[in-house]
């Protein structure tokens, strides 16, 4: 899907949303020139001779070796627009061209033409990602050997494009390298808070589920905040596309119990969720919470043990965790991550990680200044059954990962509720599809 935030929005203080004719013929007139992430285009790419440079390759690659940006096929030097026949260039042949030309492969490129109202214009615009795999580099001749090829890494620099040097692309690689260090670690920051937050709110017997959602290419901080308006309706949107999802898994949406329909505003975020409070006034904490963060992340909490806890299922000293809700909060978690990517138009993947947590501080659980663990718990006939013997008690859950594409099917959002709650409940040396 195409970016929803590009060099055109910014300059034409325009809010996120799909880019359209209107708005590329508008930024022909107000925006002077071109940019390191805007490039105008008079002729459509051109079938490369063979063992020579891609022209086309080369631009994209130079746009995902900087921080991306649009070319736009169609606009003369002059910057006006005399357009051009999306049908001449192919799509599935620029694909081809960019796999056949580029090393690694720049991932999440989309293209995609615009006609002006009357139809008597088009446009063929190539929106390239920054790309977390920088350095790209393009295959082709050598100038000094005709018979030899070799690569090269292009890149944007202001309104031009230029080569890499080898102290460059060594930055580049540390880079890269960097970068997924980043967003392991902004993942492990987002679990650890909603942990804290979690688990210092009330029962320390109680084990929560957490997912959290992140983005490869987080909204900038210059991109409007969504509004309260906004988060609410992505959680309520989520409930629908979470019963889709939970049709092969069944049951209810522990999210659905937990959302207030008034989120309150947070740190650059939106938060949701109620807290249980009986009678006696004994406050007992929160029950779910959902955290929808203005650069795409989302924070996903849920008491995965509370109706054990209630109905005094006899685990011993461990701690109860509900499969059921595991699986449940799972397609909860995946479709609040679905419904913010759509809602704000996020054109990239997005890295889940799923794990469970409690208090394990020994002086508050357990005997004998040790921790017990956890013993998965099955529903059944609205009650609960104890797994068989043989089934492991894990002490710690391991976190498992899991890349979301943007926008998926609803068939390839379940595979991925079945994919990370196997890797949750397969701990505790159970199927994860229950019946």
């Amino acid at each position: 899907m195409a970016s929803s935030w590009t060099r055109i929005h910014q300059e034409l203080n325009l809010p996120p949303g799909p880019l359209t004719f209107g708005m590329v013929e508008r930024a022909t007139k107000e925006i002077d020139g071109e940019r390191d992430d805007l490039d105008w285009k008079r002729a459509l790419p051109k079938k490369p001779d063979a063992g020579l440079w891609s022209e086309f390759a080369k631009d994209v690659a130079a746009m995902a070796n900087a921080r991306g940006g649009l070319l736009v096929y169609g606009v003369r030097n002059d910057r006006a627009i005399e357009g051009v026949n999306p049908q001449d260039a192919p799509t599935e042949h620029l694909y081809k061209w960019l796999r056949a030309h580029t090393q690694p492969f720049v991932g999440g490129v989309d293209i995609f033409p615009l006609q002006c109202p009357d139809m008597t214009k088009s446009v063929l615009v190539v929106d390239v990602p920054a790309s977390a795999m920088a350095p790209h580099f393009v295959l082709g001749t050598s100038s000094r050997d005709k018979d030899q090829q070799a690569f090269a890494a292009p890149a944007r620099f202001t309104d031009h494009t230029t080569w890499l040097s080898e102290h460059e692309i060594e930055r580049a690689y540390r880079d890269r390298f960097a970068r997924q260090e980043d967003a392991s670690r902004a993942l492990e920051r987002h679990v650890t808070e909603t942990s804290e937050a979690v688990l210092g709110e009330g029962d320390q017997t109680a084990a929560w589920l957490i997912v959290v959602s992140r983005p490869s290419r987080p909204l900038p901080l210059l991109a409007p905040d969504p509004q309260r308006h906004e988060a609410s309706a992505v959680m309520n949107a989520a409930l629908s596309t979470a019963a889709k999802i939970r049709a092969d898994f069944g049951g209810s949406s522990p999210m659905r119990d937990a959302l207030t329909g008034g989120p309150r505003v947070g740190l650059r975020r939106w938060i949701d969720g109620n807290f249980l409070t009986p009678a006696g006034g004994l406050h007992l904490g929160r029950l779910a919470m959902v955290e929808l963060h203005h650069d795409g992340t989302v924070v996903y909490a849920v008491d995965v043990s509370r109706l054990a806890r209630r109905q005094r299922v006899e685990v011993g000293p461990k701690i109860p965790v509900e499969m059921r809700v595991i699986q449940n909060g799972v397609c909860d978690a995946i479709a609040l991550a679905h419904e913010v990517a759509r809602a704000q138009h996020l054109s990239s993947s997005s890295d889940l990680v799923g794990t469970i947590v409690c208090d394990n501080d020994p002086h508050k659980v357990g005997t004998a200044g040790r921790y017990p663990g956890f013993v998965a718990v099955l529903e059944q006939h609205r009650g609960f059954l104890d797994v068989p013997k043989d089934c492991r008690c894990p002490v710690a859950i391991r976190q498992v990962p899991y890349e979301l594409a943007p926008l998926a099917a609803i068939a390839d959002l379940q595979a991925a509720a079945q994919s990370l709650a196997s890797g949750l409940i397969n701990q505790f040396g159970i199927e994860s599809h229950l019946t």
